[in-house]
């Protein structure tokens, strides 16, 4: 429904990647990733990231830590711990460091300035609570922190960082079972961000607001040559101040084998109002992640309830491979 709502009003934007808060879009998680990043209906981890609510249905503590490398420097390191307050409570704590080093910068006299990096810090603290059989509630406190290098002018030069921390924006979600094989879920994300910027000393203020997203997610259980097959789809909505933005990402997990599964899937998919007004210039902007991956059960040969996973995907300009990798663990 979000996304046949998007449709309704023309869009002419050109994706959201280079707007406020753009960090916090890319896909946490080996396993979210190879299945296009849609992963919000049911996570098996990094449920304070991807879905608050589904907490309250934990029937083991989980304990989830990976890194990500990217394409020109950029880097991501994210862990997150799980766990159930019987009878219908869930909690959880979830912490990412995403930033990029930015090698060599110049000031405005194309002189060289030393080696610098970009740095965020997101934390998120996660409470969910058990309705009934079909339907769990949660939500996120969010703490945001960002850090970024700017030319020291004056008689040494040289980099200075500015940095703007921004704590009190919230995460609301739900997820509804519907029936044995079809769970959907809702999440809005980043309801009150906001984060000033001091960029000098006699520089104003400037106010970062990252855009506020609705996400809606499906997960459908079936069957594949008599093995489960588990298919996801998460619809991504951006509300700006004119116009509106949508995003498809969707992908399947084949559990051939009881150790070992197999992911595929797509992702950031757009979905304007271009599709129906406007077919040349959705085709021209039109682009996709496409993304593999799996995970390996290590409960034999090392520790029970331990998986590593594993994803590799392209991103939307073609300019290398993400790489995630991680491992959980249930106790």
């Amino acid at each position: 429904m979000l996304c046949v709502l998007l449709l309704q009003s023309g869009s002419d934007a050109q994706g959201v990647a280079g707007t406020s808060g753009a960090y916090l879009r890319t896909p946490i998680g080996a396993a979210a990733t190879a299945m296009g990043g849609a992963y919000t209906a049911a996570p098996d981890y990094y449920a304070p990231w991807w879905n608050p609510a589904v907490l309250a249905n934990l029937r083991a503590s989980h304990f989830a830590a990976g890194t990500g490398l990217r394409p020109l420097g950029q880097t991501d390191a994210y862990g997150s711990f799980e766990f159930r307050v019987p009878p219908r409570v869930g909690m959880g704590l979830f912490m990412l460091y995403r930033g990029a080093s930015l090698g060599t910068l110049y000031d405005l006299d194309e002189k060289p300035l030393p080696s610098s990096s970009y740095t965020t810090l997101t934390f998120k603290a996660a409470v969910s609570y058990y309705m009934s059989r079909r339907l769990s509630i949660g939500a996120c406190l969010d703490a945001l922190y960002q850090s970024l290098p700017l030319p020291q002018y004056g008689s040494d030069g040289g980099i200075h960082y500015a940095s703007a921390t921004g704590i009190g924006s919230f995460d609301f979600a739900g997820v509804y079972r519907v029936s044995d094989v079809w769970t959907v879920a809702a999440v809005l994300k980043n309801l009150g961000a906001k984060m000033e910027w001091q960029m000098g000393d006699l520089a104003p203020i400037v106010i970062d607001q990252p855009l506020p997203s609705i996400t809606i997610g499906s997960r459908f259980a079936t069957t594949l040559a008599e093995k489960p097959l588990i298919w996801m789809a998460d619809c991504i909505g951006y509300v700006f101040n004119d116009h509106n933005e949508a995003f498809l990402c969707t992908g399947a997990e084949w559990r051939r084998w009881e150790n070992f599964y197999v992911r595929a899937g797509i992702g950031d998919v757009p979905i304007t109002g271009d599709i129906i007004h406007n077919g040349e210039q959705y085709t021209k902007e039109f682009g996709m992640r496409f993304c593999l991956g799996f995970s390996y059960n290590l409960s034999k040969p090392v520790r029970k309830g331990l998986w590593v996973n594993y994803s590799a995907a392209t991103n939307e300009i073609w300019a290398g491979i993400d790489q995630q990798l991680d491992v959980t663990m249930s106790f």
